[in-house]
């Protein structure tokens, strides 16, 4: 009898889903420390699975409490947030653009694909879709429906020396040290 080795082909460092992984916990923690008003790093964390077992139990009616999305609490005093917010997490993805959505023949954008899967997460929860990307060699933006924007303005007043991208009537991009520097956190503190 012989013995046979079956070896598995590793990953690159900083692929796929170790790239997307450690994405998620700079997300985490960069959201922790706009929490805790630079306190704490550890608030906020990766869901389980990056929100897959969510998206499975859902599949049998079944619901997963907070882990809905790529980003959880860890610590009960960031409730407030993740009861509002279904946060995706995207980056890589090889080369896309934000203006793809003027120039572009595609027929759905990387962007708009990204928030539709975003909205549809959210919609299951009743939460508002968030979408956190960053492209490969660029700065972390945020994405939010233009609506919500309108309702965050109401709430942390009006932004000063913020550059936006406003696409069509339905998103608003920016980068997102530009929003967490904007946005009260006291406002998801329950």
């Amino acid at each position: 009898m012989t013995e046979t080795t079956i070896t598995k082909k590793k990953a690159k460092p900083g692929s796929g889903k170790s790239n997307g992984g450690g994405f998620e916990r700079e997300v985490a923690s960069k959201l922790s420390l706009w929490f805790s008003e630079g306190e704490r790093d550890d608030i906020f964390y990766r869901s389980h699975s990056s929100g897959g077992r969510f998206t499975m139990r859902r599949k049998t009616s079944r619901d997963t409490a907070y882990q809905s999305g790529d980003i959880t609490c860890s610590d009960p005093i960031g409730k407030g947030l993740i009861n509002s917010w279904s946060i995706e997490c995207k980056t890589g993805y090889g080369k896309w653009d934000v203006l793809d959505m003027l120039d572009s023949n595609q027929k759905v954008t990387q962007i708009e694909a990204f928030f539709k899967q975003c909205q549809e997460d959210a919609f299951k929860c009743s939460k508002h879709p968030v979408l956190i990307f960053r492209r490969n060699g660029r700065k972390v933006c945020i994405c939010i429906g233009k609506e919500y924007f309108s309702h965050l303005k109401d709430l942390f007043g009006e932004y000063e020396d913020i550059h936006l991208l406003v696409y069509g009537n339905s998103l608003v991009i920016m980068k997102f040290d530009d929003f967490l520097n904007w946005a009260d956190p006291s406002q998801f503190k329950g």
